[in-house]
């Protein structure tokens, strides 16, 4: 696989082999606080796909962000207005460290929302992940989040069942990262006509919906995620004084100071080449 810059705005994917395979345009609206961290985890899940790809990569203009970064996002990102009359495969839209807020409280809520409606005319199908699934769920089905505590934090076990093509080739059982404060109810996703629940976890809640028409697909955890990066996220907290418990199933014989245990990255590629292929 080639990565080159196609523009200051604009990553495009050639896999080796497969020039001359139509090419899939995805427009990711990365909502994370380090952008480089999250571009490169989300460009792990891409690599060895067969899919030709170009990423263009959107920042809400709303938000207020810190000085230092605005320099980066202005030359190698764009904002909706820059690409409102344009159309694309996919919409990617990432979680956000701002889950215990209501929804109306984000600085880039109606942005958000303008976002949504933006895509239901010009993007084909749109993937939502962590804190972005649950606020799509909660702008388009009015489905609301619940607090847990402590926060749902680790290495979850999922079971997959038959019958949805986002979910072929998967293990009966397989991994996925979780690291939010907030939870659904899978009796509000099953009482949606328009949505199928695809993995439920008694643990973790809901994990994976669908809208029947499969242009909408939300994921509640972090498939992206690397393979430090919960360690990073509970030495953070650690650092903060911010109350956190140890990752559960992730560290060796669950002690911070042993390996990782990564089980959780081929399922995430596979569930990303799945929402590809279904396009």
């Amino acid at each position: 696989m080639s990565v080159k810059h196609e523009s200051s705005k604009r990553l495009v994917f050639n896999q080796l082999g497969t020039s001359t395979q139509k090419t899939i345009d995805l427009v990711v609206l990365n909502l994370m606080p380090n952008k480089l961290e999250t571009e490169g985890q989300l460009l792990d899940l891409f690599a060895g796909l067969p899919e030709n790809l170009t990423l263009t990569f959107l920042y809400p203009r709303t938000h207020h962000f810190k000085s230092h970064v605005l320099p980066y996002l202005k030359t190698s990102y764009a904002t909706l207005p820059e690409i409102a009359t344009n159309d694309y495969d996919g919409l990617i839209i990432t979680g956000a460290p701002v889950e215990t807020l209501d929804y109306a409280d984000v600085d880039y809520w109606p942005e958000f929302t303008e976002i949504l409606d933006w895509a239901q005319q010009h993007v084909r199908q749109n993937l939502f992940i962590c804190w972005a699934a649950q606020a799509a769920l909660y702008a388009q089905y009015g489905i609301e989040k619940y607090a847990v505590r402590p926060k749902v934090f680790g290495i979850f076990e999922h079971h997959t069942t038959a019958g949805s093509s986002l979910l072929a080739h998967l293990p009966h059982h397989f991994y996925m990262p979780h690291s939010r404060h907030t939870t659904l109810q899978s009796s509000d996703i099953r009482a949606q006509a328009d949505l199928n629940l695809l993995v439920d976890d008694v643990n973790v809640g809901p994990v994976i919906i669908q809208s029947r028409d499969q242009r909408q697909t939300f994921i509640t955890g972090h498939p992206e995620y690397a393979q430090n990066t919960l360690a990073q996220e509970y030495q953070r907290d650690l650092a903060n004084g911010i109350p956190i418990t140890l990752p559960e199933n992730y560290f060796y014989g669950n002690d911070a100071n042993s390996r990782v245990l990564e089980r959780w990255h081929a399922s995430g590629q596979q569930i990303v080449a799945n929402w590809l292929q279904q396009l």
